[in-house]
């Protein structure tokens, strides 16, 4: 379960970095496009 449990935090740590940057791109498009 430790294992399985380490993989997740990886996954769900993965996925929070994918949303940051995303949003991040929208900000600067936005901020790009005023």
């Amino acid at each position: 379960t430790l294992t399985l449990g380490n993989r997740f935090v990886k996954v769900v740590g993965w996925y929070d970095n994918e949303w940051g940057y995303s949003n991040r791109c929208v900000e600067l498009m936005e901020m790009l496009g005023e």
